[in-house]
């Protein structure tokens, strides 16, 4: 018998049969957590807390420029049009107005958000913070699991996160109401109000007559507006030779002097008419 022959007559190995039951009783591996752009990105602003001057930075600008497209649309400027880049990263700066909105909407997304990330770290957690003296006002609820919305139920859509959804209202609200901030201001203008100057231009000696309001000023323009005219301009630096402040002087309104009364009932007296002169004779 050769050897082929004797491999292929011996018996094969009788299984293990403790490898199936403990494969059986392996744990399934865990599914990864949903991802999470809040948890990502106080994961970064952790580890890098520079990011988060940096973030609050672009928000000034970028609410700066929404807010300057609609203050000088408002007088009829195209102001994009006359703006530099250097112009855009530094025309959230001009106004303090908009660094206090942008924190202001910053603390008010963290206040919304702190109920979910709360419950998503566990009851332990929402336990510990509900402990605390503000966090009864922040948690006033106990805590509960989530559970399945209308559009998970219905549609099987879960929609926008929680804090995704507080990110994009807050936004919202905040776009809508820096145009309100600022149309108002650019009314106030328009009845006298703002920043008044007397202008001389560079070939001039001088000031232009009466005075005008400063809207802004950019790398290359100059912006002003004409009560009196109700003319807006754009002037460009080179041809400015000085711009002299003004005190404000609210604009007067000079009321009309109100008729006599007359009653109807009182007879309207007939003019008297002339009496003759004779002429004197002639000596």
């Amino acid at each position: 018998m050769t050897t082929e022959t004797e491999a292929a007559t011996l018996p094969l190995p009788a299984a293990d049969a403790s490898v199936e039951p403990a494969a059986a009783s392996a744990p399934a591996p865990a599914t990864p957590p949903p991802f999470s752009w809040a948890d990502w990105l106080l994961g970064v602003l952790r580890h890098e807390p520079a990011h988060a001057l940096t973030l609050f930075y672009l928000g000034v600008s970028a609410l700066g420029l929404w807010a300057s497209y609609w203050f000088f649309a408002s007088f009829g400027i195209p102001v994009m049009d006359y703006m530099d880049p250097s112009d855009y990263i530094t025309v959230g700066l001009r106004d303090p107005a908009y660094l206090l909105i942008v924190a202001l909407a910053m603390l008010l997304m963290l206040v919304l958000n702190f109920h979910e990330y709360a419950r998503d770290k566990g009851p332990g957690y929402y336990g510990r913070m509900r402990d605390r003296w503000w966090g009864r006002l922040l948690l006033p609820f106990p805590y509960r699991e989530k559970t399945p919305n209308f559009l998970q139920r219905v549609f099987g859509w879960s929609g926008f996160s929680f804090p995704t959804g507080v990110l994009l209202g807050v936004i919202w609200a905040t776009l809508w109401l820096t145009v309100g901030y600022v149309q108002r201001k650019a009314e106030a203008i328009r009845n006298g109000g703002g920043h008044a100057v007397s202008i001389t231009l560079a070939h001039t000696h001088e000031a232009q007559p009466g005075a005008a309001r400063l809207l802004g000023t950019i790398g290359d323009f100059v912006f002003l507006y004409w009560p009196e005219q109700k003319r807006a301009e754009a002037i460009a630096v080179e041809e400015v030779g000085r711009l002299q402040s003004l005190p404000a002087v609210p604009a007067r309104v000079t009321p009309a002097t109100p008729a006599a009364h007359v009653p109807a009932s009182a007879p309207v007296a007939s003019p008297q008419p002339a009496k003759p002169v004779a002429a004197k004779p002639a000596h």
